[in-house]
Formats: structure tokens, C-alpha cells, sequence
């Protein structure tokens, strides 16, 4: 009995600690691009946090600006922003550094990111 009871112990401790390092996998350090609808230019570059909680995204703008999307229930990578707005996630063709970016495309442009 003692035997089961260290083991149960030991299960829970480690689900404990596989809980708690999963939620801080969960952001990430990465870099952002706003670029208008139709733009060559970004309009906004620089460092950000890249999140994503149970499908939700957030970005976390250096500048202290936030962009929150949440998922749509049996659409996959389609989101709705602040606004109600739909938001649709794609990995893309415009190249950081030699890797593709996750690409957020909303109504009036498109936020890409690398290092997410």
C-alpha cells in the first residue's frame, strides 16, 4: 500500500511539473511585421511576445500594443478579433532570416510573425 501511495505521489508531482513548464512554453520571444492591405513596406517592425492559451492568440507588441484573437469553434486556424472581425492564420512566403512567419491576415492587413 505504501508502495502505491509513493507512486500515485510521484504521478502527480510530475503532472504538477508537466503542467506548470507547458503554460510557460506557451510565449514566446519572437518578431513582428504589420503590413497594410496592398503594402511592400511594414508599417510596424520590431519585437514582440507571441502567445497562444486553450487556441487563443495574443501579441505583445514592444510598443505596448496588444492584438488578441480568439478561435473559432470547428474552423481551423480562424480566429475573431477585439472588433469581431475575422482573422485567418497561414504560414508564409515573406522571409525573415531565411524562415517563414506565421501570418495573421485581418481585414485591413496582416501581421507577420517569426519565431513563433
Amino acid at each position: 500500500m505504501k508502495i502505491q501511495t509513493a507512486f500515485l505521489s510521484a504521478i502527480a508531482a510530475i503532472a504538477t511539473l508537466g503542467i506548470s513548464l507547458s503554460a510557460s512554453a506557451d510565449s514566446r520571444k519572437a518578431f513582428c511585421k504589420y503590413f497594410p492591405n496592398g503594402a511592400r513596406q511594414a508599417e510596424a517592425s520590431m519585437p514582440c511576445i507571441f502567445s497562444m492559451n486553450q487556441g487563443a492568440v495574443t501579441i505583445k507588441w514592444e510598443d505596448g500594443v496588444s492584438d488578441y484573437f480568439r478561435p473559432i469553434p470547428d474552423r481551423p486556424f480562424v480566429y475573431t478579433d477585439e472588433r469581431g472581425g475575422l482573422v485567418y492564420q497561414q504560414r508564409g512566403a515573406r522571409e525573415e532570416n531565411g524562415t517563414s512567419a506565421r501570418i495573421f491576415k485581418m481585414e485591413n492587413g496582416s501581421i507577420y510573425i517569426w519565431g513563433s
